[in-house]
């Protein structure tokens, strides 16, 4: 079940998407076509969909849409909110439209971190990373240098772990078996045509947000995050690998070990 205007398939669903997604539903369009409107397969609305309902709400078979249609019958109906249980549940935060001004306004007065991270009640981990989502800051360095942080924080480690660094040439990304990245040919050294995201950035900071959004697109479709492995890897001109994350998604400095890392459990699941 699907369509052939998917060009947003893999896209993340940010709040102004959802926004539509929700105002395409209170209008009374058909789910083909708010997929096809949304450049989505249907499969993927309707996993979308499974995030506006509420935690511990018991959905039939097949009775998704209807339910969804019914609770946004309802004016009153905050449907953030399952949205926001979601994302704390997996230590992640749900970005809204009004969290995203207020960050772009910190950032332009220049307050300090500490003010927006009590603000929004996110991490200075988070912050830095919405703020290289919305263009704003290039890197984690940049958002210190503009806004400060904590001495004995996450972004002070991995400054202090780049300024080590400092010769290292590139960090190396391989993300295996998440959706949307593409399929690896069957050949040498591969038993199945499984997926691949392989990609070079000049900083860990870089490598860690894309390793994120690749994250977020997959169990966006619904899939297990178990599914996924991934490694971060530095590498120098003539050298082996000398660090990889144990756990790229929620690490705080890159520690000594290398090849591929089972990921489980650091993102949402929709409910059964």
């Amino acid at each position: 079940m699907g369509n052939s205007n998917s060009h947003h398939a893999y896209e993340l669903w940010t709040d102004e998407r959802n926004v539509e997604l929700v105002e395409m539903l209170r209008a009374g369009l058909e789910l083909a076509e708010i997929a096809e409107r949304a450049g989505r397969s249907t499969s993927a609305v309707l996993g979308q969909l499974r995030k506006l309902i509420p935690l511990g709400y018991r959905v039939r078979q097949g009775g998704t849409e209807e339910m969804v249609r019914q609770l946004l019958a309802s004016p009153a109906y905050d449907w953030r909110a399952p949205l926001r249980a979601r994302a704390d549940r997996a230590n992640q935060v749900y970005w809204d439209q009004q969290m995203n001004e207020l960050l772009r306004q910190g950032w332009e007065q220049a307050r300090s971190l500490q003010e927006i991270t009590e603000t929004l009640g996110a991490s200075e981990l988070d912050v830095a990373r919405q703020l290289m989502r919305l263009g704003l800051a290039e890197n984690c360095r940049e958002t210190v240098e503009r806004l400060g942080c904590d001495p004995a924080g996450t972004l002070a480690g991995r400054l202090r772990l780049a300024e080590d660094r400092a010769g290292a040439a590139v960090w190396v990304l391989v993300v295996d078996d998440a959706r949307g990245t593409p399929r690896i040919p069957v050949g040498v050294g591969e038993a199945r045509r499984g997926r691949r995201h392989v990609s070079v950035h000049l900083d860990y900071d870089t490598a860690d947000l894309t390793l994120d959004d690749i994250l977020r697109a997959h169990t966006d479709t619904g899939a297990d995050p178990g599914e996924v492995t991934a490694s971060i890897t530095e590498r120098t001109v003539g050298d082996l690998a000398i660090g990889a994350s144990t756990d790229p998604a929620r690490i705080t400095t890159p520690t000594p070990t290398t090849g591929p890392v089972r990921m489980a459990g650091i993102v949402d699941l929709d409910e059964p």
